[in-house]
């Protein structure tokens, strides 16, 4: 069988309309201009501009998921230029697979002006993925905060890339713009018939986020956890109307690093860190934050008690212009439970210019045992208050902080 007939064959199994071609790097189909083309022996699918270019790249996915040779890596390239999406592009249990552009002459992925659903991209189950050197545009230009009053106002439906459940996904080189709720939503779907935390292995690295909510981990349930194992490094995030968020409702959660990202400016906070263990949290800028820079705290829509917040690391962040620095908060879940975190650090890190009556760095509701608090700078901290802890830890280490340029004494 022709590898042309082949592929007609798999997309007339799936009910899906056959328009590609095989492609050769010598030889271009002859005819109309087709939306994408398949060349089995380089493993690789060219994505064209066209019409009905929506249903085409969903074709392209759907083939993906379903070519036989799901070990071989494929690479889809989609050519440079507009791309108006008018419902989500479905590509569920892909493997194997690198969605890429050409980031000096993007392919930009619009939502349609009618666009009826949520997510512009949606992938579950899928495995060793990765989306390079695109733009992608939502539907909420020049956002007003006071429309999120409702989680039915139209900004949570507008949501970028989704991955459920999903193992080893790259996100790098990407911009964002206007996206209304969350740019990119790492987390464990609601489908999974195992509860608990089942997406790892994410790296979102080197992507520029401007007017949108959030990038999150939360799930869409209380019985199914966030991520496990990402690396978050070297992003820009400009006019973000939420978060940055790690956040979890079951145990699981673990082994985070976010590190020399910029957070530019939030209307709401910075960072939250809500149920995760084992993070680190490096070499980051985040300021002009209206509320709280890097705010953790206990989830309590968690579907049971657990701890959490153990080997929590903040080393050398620049955290300046906000309404509170760094608040960490053990709250009890409603069952009565309360968290013990353990192992948490802050070392060489510069808060400045806090305006709120808070202090700069406020712990509370725990003991923190075997805290560590090593060489951090405060200055221009309108309450005066620079540490406040419940009470003095065991095994603290507690050296080389100043206040104003002075040492600073908490106990």
């Amino acid at each position: 069988m022709a590898m042309s007939d082949m592929f007609c064959s798999i997309l007339t199994s799936l009910g899906l309309a056959c328009q590609a071609a095989a492609y050769t790097p010598s030889s271009m189909p002859s005819g109309p201009p087709v939306q994408f083309s398949v060349d089995r022996g380089s493993h690789q699918v060219i994505v064209h501009q066209g019409a009905n270019v929506t249903q085409e790249i969903n074709n392209a996915l759907a083939y993906l998921a379903h070519r036989p040779d799901q070990d071989n890596r494929w690479t889809v390239t989609f050519d440079s230029g507009q791309y108006v999406i008018t419902s989500t592009l479905i590509a569920d249990r892909l493997q194997n697979v690198d969605l890429v552009s050409n980031p000096a002459r993007p392919a930009i992925l619009s939502k349609a002006p009618n666009f009826p659903n949520e997510y512009l991209f949606h992938s579950r189950f899928s495995s060793q993925i990765s989306i390079q050197g695109f733009v992608f545009r939502g539907n909420t230009p020049n956002y007003i905060a006071a429309n999120y009053a409702t989680p039915k106002s139209i900004g949570w439906r507008d949501q970028g890339l989704y991955f459920g459940s999903c193992s080893g996904v790259t996100i790098t080189g990407n911009r964002f713009f206007d996206i209304g709720d969350a740019a990119i939503r790492i987390t464990t779907t609601e489908a999974d018939p195992v509860a608990g935390v089942n997406s790892a292995f994410t790296r979102i690295s080197d992507n520029y986020f401007d007017n949108i909510y959030q990038v999150t981990t939360t799930s869409n349930d209380n019985v199914h956890g966030g991520s496990a194992n990402m690396l978050v490094q070297d992003n820009t995030f400009d006019h973000i109307w939420g978060s940055i968020k790690f956040a979890s409702r079951t145990e699981g959660a673990t082994n985070v690093v976010f590190r020399r990202n910029a957070i530019n400016s939030s209307a709401t906070d910075g960072l939250e860190i809500v149920g995760y263990d084992n993070l680190e949290i490096s070499d980051n800028q985040i300021r002009n934050i209206a509320r709280t820079d890097i705010n953790c705290y206990t989830n309590l829509r968690a579907s049971h008690s657990y701890n959490w917040s153990d080997n929590l690391i903040f080393r050398n962040n620049n955290i300046q212009h906000a309404g509170n620095g760094i608040r960490f908060s053990a709250d009890p879940y409603p069952d009565g439970f309360r968290p013990q975190p353990s192992n948490v650090i802050f070392s060489g890190n510069t808060i400045t210019d806090i305006s709120g009556t808070s202090p700069a760095l406020s712990l509370q509701k725990s003991n923190f045992p075997g805290l560590t608090l090593l060489d951090n700078q405060f200055a221009r901290i309108a309450s005066g208050k620079y540490i406040n802890l419940p009470s003095k830890p065991t095994d603290l280490i507690n050296r080389g902080n100043k206040a104003d340029g002075n040492i600073l004494s908490i106990f």
